[in-house]
């Protein structure tokens, strides 16, 4: 969350309360008698609250702010405290907030005084933000919910909801990258516990065949919740598209994709796309395998189905989506990659990995004899030019 607006209220909470009630009263014009009716009641501080529903809202940007902080210097001296109030005022901002800026700094402060209304705060973030279409805003807490989730107080089903509640608004607002971040972190820390995980699994699935800018299939296919559930037969046919994405090439794909044409479609995978992300996947495997070799275009042109002319394109568009690194020798038509993405990293992988160490600590130990050779004939010129070095000193 963003760093709390500091505020400070001077006075004991008797003026506090009069000063606000007034300025309550004035937005009702009514500012006297109102003040003079808190006054009387019982409980000053929840008198002055409960009027503040519906009203301090809709004050004016430059002021709410103000106001709502000494709302809650208030709040914080009854018996309930920040918390007490927050589900209340939280709601109220949201639905009547007429600042949408103003309305979510000041949902962020009161965020950052609760401690157990945490996630109703936030849950009212998300409301507020989408209906001043200002969910964008949001958007960098979505890294940073695993952290939030951890820190909130309440079942794991209201944590699941306010997730899916992000999830459904991202996605109302057409930032699918972010609603599929948001399902990982759901599946990931909520898991298979809620009835949901099978169906919040499912779309993941197919966002990740659909959205072209996210290519990391391992963070998906890894989670152990997925794997569950793939197991299980929970999945059906998204669990099959999960597999057919991790195991198939360009060619394997097509006779997938045409032996399954209708699940694909109920399912809502874009044919096209889906395609496309598969020629990144193959491009990657095969670079996977020739680590430091070089790869002729014509190979890679042939295992993806495209003309070599445009080649360089893909291995470009492929390089961009994060799951290579390499060179391109448009002398020799090839490319040489020096890193590449798997999809899965399985046992496979890990074996992999430790033959090309141990082919590398070899290369180090047979450079070690040249190494030490170099040393010593610089130690050597050296000492000749020491012994040739001449200092004349004039008298």
């Amino acid at each position: 969350m963003g760093a709390m607006e500091l505020f400070f209220v001077d006075g004991e909470i008797s003026t506090q309360v009069e000063e606000l009630a007034q300025f309550i009263g004035q937005q009702n014009q009514s500012a006297a008698s109102f003040a003079a009716e808190v006054a009387q009641s019982s409980d000053p501080v929840q008198a002055v609250l409960t009027a503040s529903q519906g009203v301090l809202p809709k004050v004016s940007e430059d002021k709410v702010e103000a106001a709502y902080n000494q709302l809650f210097a208030i709040a914080r001296t009854g018996e309930s405290g920040i918390d007490g109030v927050a589900a209340a005022v939280a709601k109220d901002i949201s639905a009547n907030a007429e600042s949408g800026v103003a309305g979510l700094r000041v949902l962020n402060n009161l965020y950052n005084l609760a401690n157990a209304a945490q996630l109703t705060v936030f849950s009212e973030m998300v409301v507020l933000a989408v209906r001043v279409n200002m969910l964008p805003t949001l958007v960098p807490l979505v890294s940073q919910l695993p952290k939030l989730l951890a820190g909130w107080t309440g079942s794991v089903q209201q944590k699941a909801d306010v997730v899916l509640e992000l999830r459904n608004a991202l996605d109302g607002a057409q930032l699918g990258n972010e609603a599929y971040a948001t399902e990982l972190v759901f599946l990931e820390a909520i898991g298979a516990s809620d009835a949901r995980a099978a169906k919040v699994a499912t779309s993941a699935i197919v966002r990740f065949a659909n959205l072209s800018a996210v290519c990391d299939l391992d963070a998906l296919a890894s989670l152990d919740n997925v794997q569950e559930l793939s197991q299980n037969g929970q999945l059906g046919s998204a669990g099959e598209l999960l597999n057919a994405l991790l195991e198939c090439d360009f060619e394997q794909w097509q006779k997938y994709a045409a032996a399954n044409a209708d699940a694909l479609k109920e399912l809502g995978v874009d044919a096209d796309k889906a395609t496309d992300k598969i020629r990144l996947l193959t491009v990657a495997s095969i670079a996977a395998e020739h680590l430091g070799q070089d790869v002729p275009f014509s190979k890679v042109s042939q295992a993806i189905g495209v003309e070599e002319d445009d080649i360089e394109m893909w291995i470009i568009d492929v390089v961009r989506s994060g799951l290579m690194q390499g060179k391109m020798n448009q002398v020799t038509r090839s490319l040489v990659p020096t890193r590449s993405t798997y999809r899965r990293f399985g046992a496979d992988q890990w074996s992999l990995l430790a033959e090309r160490l141990d082919q590398w600590k070899a290369s180090l130990e047979a450079l070690q004899p040249v190494i030490g050779n170099a040393k010593l004939v610089a130690q050597q010129q050296a000492m000749q030019m020491a012994g040739q070095a001449q200092v004349t000193i004039k008298e």
